[in-house]
């Protein structure tokens, strides 16, 4: 089966490479943005990057049990609440909901262990291999036990709707037929609310066998980073079942557009319901663990999957919102036995204090940034830009609240490879290592903008210190050399204002991976991770040859040129790294640090007391 493909490449969607949200409490998507998060974060998700995000309230030491005995579950603190079963959109993609999602929907490939490196998921694949160079193409096969929790097969249908979804084939068309152009960003409409499009972008075909069970993936153009995609599967047959489709395949590949645009509407809002709302017969588990209880600003239950093929889950899981600067407190009352926030000096000394508590030091896929609104006239302006980074004190940032963290950080100036990563370049010239108000002055004065109003959007639940810090320190920096910045923080940030371009500068992480294509989604026009409707020419040929390398260091090299340009263009500003801390229980086995996008509860189902 052929589908039509754009000719042009535009961002990384829904793989599991890509950025996500993630919100510094976030985060993906990371790259899923960490709100991401990313997820660039929220997850530069997929291979996006996810946003994280924090949630303020402590939960009480029963919420989330359903009336279990505490030794009948571990509990894990999380700062963000979950939203969205769906975590391929690009206004859901983010670290919140890969924490919950990581072992509930089936992947080929996860991200997993210390180094964050994607690892085939072997209790759902038979095998996933490339069969031939040239063309690309790669078998999947997969376990013939393999069911979603209603008892209907993984298969190809469930590769089939992935692939649809994300290739960008699809546009939202207008009565007279003619696809649909925004207004503000000039690019056309997708009809699925995709993150992003890399790599999918590439398979020529997707054919199946006869039992379903076996994909082959024909590709027209080498994609290096393969094994990123198809991860974070929601059931077709659930897709197609709620939209009234008789046949979700054959609607692809005889082109009905009725069906079509059925099924993307059920793709894009089946799964946004009211926070505590989950409906068993859509929200299903093609894993170990399976949705058990959500309880809205307090706790998620995730339950063994009875359906489950392989080896088990070792038991419950609850995951329990509560702020960041409380779960060191919570941890010592036993109300939780593990956690992974963004450490801070008060927390740390929390750890230090506490018996009984094992503390993991570490890095992250996971880096802060400022991102300019392109839709805002004033910073089409590339001077406008310098002045905001001329004048924003991003060492004083780093000086004042993570070095205290981890004595050796850096000012982050590289957008693609963090400092611990062996390509690391320091790409800026060090040009905006030091704050420079004078300089930023003459820019604004310049071109006219003195007096500037610049709301920094950003997500504030009241429950980050160091993020409110940041803000107060960018207004009295800014503010010196003639901007007139505004606290713009919002709770809901992530999930109104951010999508919504009710920003003019967005302060957030994204959430990544060690798989360079992850970021390109972040800068292609029309992708859902371009948040700030990025366009750079100049970098598009580049992130193409990236995608199609599969040497690590010549992919550092393209990465490397990218990001010289980008500095040059000041599409965005990278401030720092986030050091990381993992904490659990001295009678919890398992729990394993993660520094990639998909969290510490990559492996939760495999978590027990000792």
């Amino acid at each position: 089966m052929n589908t039509t493909r754009r000719s042009h490449k535009l961002l990384a969607a829904a793989t599991a490479s890509a950025l996500v949200f993630a919100a510094c409490a976030s985060d993906d998507d990371a790259d899923e943005v960490v709100e991401s998060t990313d997820e660039e974060v929220a997850e530069e998700d997929g291979d996006e990057e996810a946003m994280e995000e924090d949630g303020d309230e402590e939960a009480t030491e029963d919420e989330g049990d359903e009336g279990a005995e505490a030794a009948d579950f571990i509990a894990y603190g999380d700062a963000q609440e979950f939203s969205n079963y769906n975590n391929n959109l690009g206004t859901s993609n983010s670290v919140k909901n890969g924490i919950i999602l990581n072992e509930v929907q089936p992947s080929p490939f996860n991200f997993g262990g210390p180094s964050g490196g994607l690892v085939l998921d072997e209790e759902l694949m038979d095998s996933a291999s490339v069969t031939s160079e040239d063309p690309l193409t790669v078998e999947y096969v997969v376990n013939a036990a393999a069911v979603w929790s209603d008892g209907e097969p993984i298969d190809c249908d469930d590769f089939q709707l992935q692939y649809h979804a994300n290739n960008g084939a699809y546009f939202q068309l207008d009565d007279a037929g003619e696809v649909v152009v925004d207004e503000e960003s000039e690019t056309e409409l997708f009809l699925f609310d995709l993150v992003g499009t890399t790599g999918y972008d590439q398979i020529d075909s997707l054919d199946c066998s006869e039992d379903g069970k076996t994909i082959t993936a024909t590709y027209g153009s080498s994609f290096a980073d393969w094994q990123s995609l198809f991860g974070g599967q929601v059931p077709a047959h659930v897709i197609e079942r709620e939209s009234g489709v008789e046949d979700l395949v054959a609607a692809f590949e005889s082109g009905d557009r009725a069906s079509i645009e059925a099924i993307a509407e059920t793709f894009n809002t089946l799964y946004t319901v009211d926070p505590g709302t989950i409906n068993p017969e859509t929200m299903l588990s093609g894993g170990k663990l399976a949705f058990g209880a959500w309880e809205a600003g307090q706790s998620f239950t995730l339950v063994p999957n009875e359906a489950y093929w392989g080896t088990p889950a070792a038991g419950t899981v609850v995951v329990r919102y509560i702020a960041e600067e409380a779960q060191a407190q919570a941890l010592a009352n036993g109300e939780i036995n593990a956690m992974s926030p963004q450490p801070t000096p008060d927390l740390l000394a929390q750890l230090d204090g506490t018996d009984g508590v094992t503390a993991v030091p570490g890095g992250t896929y996971i880096w802060e940034h400022f991102d300019f609104n392109f839709n805002n006239e004033a910073f089409q302006n590339r001077d406008v830009r310098e002045a905001f980074a001329k004048c924003l004190p991003r060492q004083q940032m780093v000086d004042n609240l993570i070095v205290p963290l981890q004595p050796d950080a850096e000012v982050l100036n590289n957008r693609w490879i963090q400092p611990f990563e062996d390509g690391y370049q320091d790409t800026s010239g060090g040009l905006y290592d030091e704050v420079d108000i004078e300089g930023a002055a003459a820019l604004l004065e310049g071109a006219g903008q003195t007096g500037l109003t610049v709301r920094i959007g950003w997500f504030d639940n009241g429950g980050n210190q160091r993020r409110t810090d940041q803000v107060a320190l960018t207004i009295e920096s800014c503010n010196a050399a003639g901007f007139d910045m505004q606290d713009g923080g919002s709770d809901t940030f992530f999930d109104v204002e951010l999508a919504a371009g009710d920003w003019d500068i967005a302060m957030f992480a994204w959430a990544g991976s060690p798989l360079r294509s992850g970021a390109t989604a972040t800068y292609r026009p029309g992708s859902g991770n371009n948040v700030g409707n990025i366009d750079i020419p100049a970098i598009q040929d580049l992130m193409d040859q990236l995608e199609a390398t599969p040497d690590v260091a010549a992919q550092d090299e393209l990465a490397n040129q990218i990001d010289v340009i980008l500095w040059e263009e000041l599409a965005t500003i990278p401030v720092f790294s986030f050091p990381a801390v993992t904490a659990f229980s001295d009678d919890v086995a398992n729990v394993i640090e993660n520094p990639s996008q998909n969290g510490l509860t990559w492996n939760a189902s495999q978590w027990q007391f000792v």
